[in-house]
């Protein structure tokens, strides 16, 4: 037996890719409609599958740990000791 390898066509060329407004605003819809009834965090808006007891997100930015009464370091201004 000989070995059979892949090969591809001859004639096969490759496409230009170009954006299509069209298909991108019809794709952004079908994610919409997939997000539809999902919460939402309180402070940045952010779509996600569950929110914590204050609803907010999983996010751990400065302002996110704040409304949850975390301790928040204040940064200290450049050149300052």
């Amino acid at each position: 037996m000989t070995p059979v390898l892949a090969v591809a066509p001859a004639e096969a060329e490759e496409k230009q890719w170009t954006s299509n407004r069209e298909v991108t605003l019809d794709r952004l819809r079908i994610v919409a409609m997939m997000h539809e009834g999902w919460p939402q965090c309180r402070l940045c808006g952010q779509t996600v599958y569950r929110l914590d007891k204050l609803g907010l997100c999983s996010k751990v930015s400065d302002a996110h740990r704040e409304w949850r009464g975390d301790p928040v370091p204040r940064k200290k201004k450049a050149g300052v000791r």
